[in-house]
């Protein structure tokens, strides 16, 4: 991914793997190793690091594609490849690498985000994953992990001929020259218009970075404050960090298993909308699967939009509370058609709404007023980890994200049941040149605290916004038994949420009387802390140590 060129390539790089403009991505294969013989390793990585993904490269395929486009020449998808590898704290250490100042990264994400089992100190756990919840391969008692090799393509397919003719022959994988062992892998694949499992847009909200877009895309101030380029790449500008030298131009990679439970977050937002739990009771007295209707799709809409902080084609809370902007724009997938038949439904009103819909859906120009919560609640998982204005220093602990959905989609009958028979989620993986200022900031000190990143009681009637609803976490102590006829979720005895009670069509209160138990609808799997190099670090530097 890193490689001899300038920061500012780095940095479009960094963002146009998968965010806007995207590569042609639609699978993407985590392979994770161990290192079983160091010095023919450090022998074949110089060879490894021809076939990574540069900067240069990225930018050449897109704009081969965009001039396909333009020429109409474009058939189909692109097949196209590209590949990343990193390493964690014990795989560099293996590799004799000078050692980071960094205690997050060289503890390890087992360490830092596990919490302690009976008898286990507080101290080698630090953390609120519940350790037999984790993936036994990404586990210090399962052999730990060295690193990651990264390729994303077209399809499976590709990738995994790619692997086969690059990183297996590179480490002579299957003969005696052979430098690692394979131990664990998960595969990802993006769905129709980039949606995650419970059905919103993801990946919009990147961070602008100085020199690169932010005089596109800052607009008056209106939208978030641009960062520099150091924080999300070591020894760029506005890097604080005290990282060794051979560290330049690379960035820290976070990996992150969260499974989804998709059927028990529509029921649970259906629990706390009238029409949605009327018609939940209604088919378990029946013995059915639930098939809600559209007041009640309406009412579970509002809601969960709001836990949000975006209506799910991304449409901003902040800009539009009350009602969802692409409503009734969506009458076909094929575009042409939909066309047509928002045409036929809504006349010329409907085709300038239309005109500007993606606008609206993917727009960052706008930020919180702290003293108002009227249209994005405080405790909406969008507000916590991006709190924009709310947190006058949160463009130090902003991250490109990267994740990717795992698993495959929820059918009906599944969701109306309301308990998850077939594990998905998302594959999170972020960027930054701190993994303590960006993930470990959002998760723990935001997501995970009632008071995080900004205490709102004042404002909010006396009470604190609680923990973020989607990701926050809570100490395993703390975990309830699963509640009989309560839709087979995991309830948290506490803290609670103080949220709005939905009314479709208007604007919250900015204070409520009411607050929200919450459910537990990600369950972590475990993950690990990596280091992305530069290309002249995989090349020179490690080679030669």
């Amino acid at each position: 991914m890193c490689s001899d060129c300038t920061l500012r390539e780095l940095v479009v790089e960094l963002k146009t793997d998968e965010t806007r403009p995207r590569l042609p991505k639609k699978a993407e294969r985590f392979v994770f190793f161990r290192i079983t013989n160091e010095k023919e390793f450090k022998k074949a990585l110089p060879t490894m690091a021809d076939y990574i993904t540069t900067a240069h490269a990225a930018s050449q395929n897109r704009n081969d594609i965009f001039k396909q486009k333009a020429d109409g020449t474009l058939k189909g998808l692109i097949h196209l490849v590209s590949m990343n590898i990193s390493f964690s704290a014990v795989g560099l250490a293996k590799l004799g690498a000078e050692k980071f100042n960094d205690e997050v990264f060289n503890g390890g994400q087992f360490k830092d985000m596990t919490a302690p089992s009976s008898g286990e100190s507080e101290e080698d756990h630090q953390g609120l994953d519940l350790q037999q919840e984790w993936a036994p391969e990404l586990m210090p008692s399962g052999g730990g992990i060295d690193g990651c090799l990264v390729v994303a393509g077209d399809s499976l397919e590709s990738i995994d001929k790619s692997i086969k003719k690059t990183f297996d022959w590179v480490f002579n994988i299957g003969n005696e020259n052979q430098s690692i062992d394979k131990v664990y892998t998960k595969v990802g694949q993006v769905f129709d218009d980039h949606l995650e499992h419970f059905g919103w847009v993801d990946g919009i909200s990147q961070p602008i970075v100085h020199g690169l877009d932010d005089v596109v895309k800052q607009s008056g101030g209106k939208g978030m404050k641009p960062v520099n380029p150091g924080v999300i790449i070591v020894g760029g500008e506005g890097d604080e960090s005290d990282h060794p030298e051979w560290a330049k131009d690379g960035s820290f990679m976070v990996f992150r298993i969260y499974e989804q439970l998709v059927p028990e977050f529509y029921h649970w937002c259906a629990f706390h909308c009238p029409t949605g739990i009327k018609e939940i009771m209604e088919a378990q007295a029946e013995q059915r699967p639930v098939t809600w209707s559209d007041a009640a799709m309406d009412e579970m809409g509002l809601f969960s939009s709001r836990l949000i902080g975006r209506w799910p084609k991304g449409a901003p809370m902040e800009l539009h509370p009350s009602d969802d902007p692409n409503n009734g724009l969506n009458q076909s997938k094929d575009p042409e058609e939909n066309k047509r038949l928002v045409e036929m439904k809504f006349g010329q009103e409907g085709l300038d709404r239309l005109k500007t819909i993606k606008i609206k859906n993917l727009t960052d120009e706008f930020n919180y007023n702290p003293m108002d919560q009227t249209k994005c609640p405080y405790a909406s998982h969008m507000r916590k980890t991006g709190p924009r204005d709310d947190y006058e220093e949160y463009t130090k602990h902003v991250m490109m994200r990267r994740g990717i959905p795992y698993g495959d989609w929820c059918g009906d009958e599944e969701r109306g049941g309301g308990v998850t028979k077939a594990e998905r989620g998302l594959l999170f993986v972020s960027y930054q040149s701190s993994i303590d200022n960006g993930f470990r900031t959002q998760q723990k000190r935001w997501a995970n605290t009632s008071d995080g990143p900004t205490d709102f009681a004042k404002q909010a009637g006396g009470n604190s916004q609680g923990i973020d609803p989607i990701i926050g976490q809570i100490h395993p102590n703390l975990l309830a038994e699963k509640k009989a006829g309560q839709f087979n979720a995991q309830y948290a005895t506490a803290p609670k949420i103080d949220f709005p009670t939905p009314v479709y069509g208007q604007v919250a209160p900015q204070v409520f009387d009411k607050s929200i138990d919450l459910a537990r609808l990600c369950v972590p799997h475990g993950g690990e802390y990596f280091f992305t190099p530069s290309i002249s670090a995989l090349k020179d530097y490690i080679p030669s140590i």
